[in-house]
């Protein structure tokens, strides 16, 4: 069944070479890689109240890293 929305996001240097090698030594795409990270996320935080890490609702948010 065919997707019917698309997201993206920016990764760094060092985040799509893990990625890429990840993808190229499981032989399935990108895309597969990244979905199925997104289902383990939603799976986890699903049953809460959502309250992230806190470096990771830090990190990145409106691109003002300090």
């Amino acid at each position: 069944m065919p997707s019917k929305h698309r997201v993206s996001l920016n990764l760094t240097p060092e985040e799509y070479r893990e990625v890429a090698a990840l993808a190229d030594k499981a032989r399935v795409s990108k895309s597969w890689i990244g979905r199925q990270a997104l289902i383990e996320f939603l799976e986890r935080y699903r049953d809460r109240e959502l309250q992230l890490p806190l470096d990771l609702a830090r990190t990145h948010r409106g691109g003002n890293q300090q």
